[in-house]
């Protein structure tokens, strides 16, 4: 059978299951029902907009698979449901396409009435070697401790059901299970189970052979977050406080250079006009030095505006590249203006017929004079660099990172990013609000291949894969130490 087949049953049955454990647990009153007929609506228009404003749809997937998970989902709407499982029904299909920048997102008024109720996780965990752990001493449950199951449901089967609710670029799994650490994790876990008066937990603590029980009870979204204000990798999580910086490790001859966001603004920003200034003054140091070593370390750079991604990787090349050899969107005037609810309804269209002006297959490609050629800047470092990267890395982050790889001049220490290798739907992100349900769906306009080579070790699909796998250990996590900046520090005095 179709490895993608079987994701469509796999996916319906995890939809099945949530069904089931709705009638099997005791909720804090009643989840709203919605309307069969209401359901239907929105199924057929949010349909419909991804087909005819979605240039990823068919990115990873052919037409036949993608027309087949909208036939099955939409057979499963055969009875008024819960909001909570129709949510559920869609994000199937969204998350089955494969885009970082994809999103679905409960309408404003019932978000915060659900996030005033006991019915969340309480504890913040830790996603390590395919474990969980928890991020808090809670009730006598210590820091450290390996969940081993939640709610009768086995700690692997409980990951996958709640790993879903992030949407990466392709095939890639690492940025679903990254995300459970955030404080996403209790949202995640209310679409999976719905709403909970308690929690029963297996758990074994660190150097303990006993696998040990506790019934915990649900929190508002607020008690929550103060759990996990209070966690224990705070430290850790926080060690990175600026857009970006640089520090000389004199010992080593090494330069360690963290850009933690590409959002420091368009290209006639003040802050897009200081980060050039920084990244100009810190190479002529690096260069003036005669600096050995270069750790580029962009992990959790979630991506942010061009072209400061594209500014960053003139300082590291001896090519000349592009942003990507192929851009489209599939419309210039806005498609469904009246579902539309951002503000640049009347902007984007004239923006589109500027920059996407050419018009063939059905498509709008970019005219060529918003892809310019960029060279290698004169102050370009040519020594030993080491790329870091971690599986929050998306969008512009991950373009970086693959334009990086592609040249085969550095080495890549860390975790596959969320992004992709070969290309991204990105650029322009557009929110729609489905008229019954409220729900708003995010998605971005703009398909692209990025300017690289084609690796044997990167498949169509993947995102940007290290040479060296590194990820935190379980000591490190309770030392707090940073695994992958000291591996690579060790390997630099090799």
């Amino acid at each position: 059978m179709n490895i993608r087949i079987k994701y469509i049953i796999y996916s319906i049955l995890i939809i099945l299951i949530s069904c089931k454990s709705e009638n099997n647990k005791t909720e804090v009153g009643k989840e709203n029902l919605i309307a069969k007929k209401a359901m239907l609506d929105d199924f057929k228009i949010f349909q419909t907009i991804y087909e005819k404003a979605n240039p990823g749809l068919y990115k990873y997937h052919s037409k036949e698979e993608i027309d087949s998970i909208f036939i099955s989902s939409k057979k499963l709407l055969n009875n008024d449901l819960p909001f909570r499982e129709f949510y559920n029904i869609l994000w199937n299909v969204i998350d089955y396409t494969g885009s970082c920048h994809n999103n679905l997102t409960y309408p404003d008024s019932l978000d915060k009435e659900l996030s005033n109720h006991k019915i969340f996780f309480p504890i913040p965990l830790k996603y390590i070697d395919k474990k969980l752990y928890t991020n808090i001493e809670y009730k006598g449950i210590p820091v450290g401790s390996e969940i081993i199951s939640i709610n009768n449901i086995p700690q692997n089967d409980f990951l996958i059901q709640i790993s879903k609710y992030v949407s990466t670029d392709g095939f890639n799994k690492t940025g679903k299970y990254a995300n459970i650490e955030t404080d996403w994790l209790p949202f995640y876990m209310y679409l999976t189970l719905g709403k909970q008066n308690h929690f029963n937990i297996q758990y074994e603590s660190n150097n303990s052979n006993t696998i040990q029980e506790l019934k915990i009870a649900s929190v508002t979204y607020k008690d929550f977050y103060t759990n996990y204000n209070k966690r224990y990798s705070k430290e850790y999580d926080r060690r990175k406080n600026n857009d970006y910086s640089y520090k000389y490790l004199d010992i080593i001859n090494t330069g360690i250079l963290e850009i933690n966001t590409f959002g420091m603004g368009g290209p006639k920003s003040k802050g897009h006009t200081k980060y050039a200034r920084f990244l100009d003054s810190i190479f002529i140091n690096i260069n003036q030095k005669k600096v050995s070593n270069l750790i580029v370390d962009i992990r959790g750079n979630g991506g942010g505006n061009d072209p400061n991604d594209l500014l960053l990787y003139s300082y590291l090349t001896q090519r000349t590249f592009k942003e990507n050899t192929s851009a489209f969107t599939l419309f210039q005037d806005i498609p469904f203006a009246d579902l539309y609810v951002d503000d640049d309804i009347e902007e984007l269209p004239t923006e589109l017929k500027e920059e996407h002006s050419i018009f063939k297959d059905g498509k709008y490609y970019q005219n060529s004079k918003f892809n310019k050629d960029w060279l290698p800047n004169k102050n370009t470092f040519k020594g030993n660099l080491i790329l870091l990267i971690d599986p929050y890395v998306a969008s512009a982050g991950s373009l970086f990172a693959s334009l990086v790889k592609s040249d085969k001049n550095a080495t890549i220490i860390g975790e596959e990013t969320l992004g992709g290798y070969y290309g991204h739907t990105g650029h322009i992100p557009v929110n729609y609000e489905l008229p019954n349900s409220k729900l708003i769906l995010t998605f971005s306009i703009v398909d692209l291949e990025q300017d690289v080579k084609r690796l044997p070790e990167e498949s169509y699909g993947d995102g940007i894969k290290p040479d060296f796998e590194v990820s935190q250990t379980y000591q490190d996590f309770i030392e707090n130490k940073d695994t992958q900046l000291n591996f690579a520090i060790e390997k630099i005095k090799l």
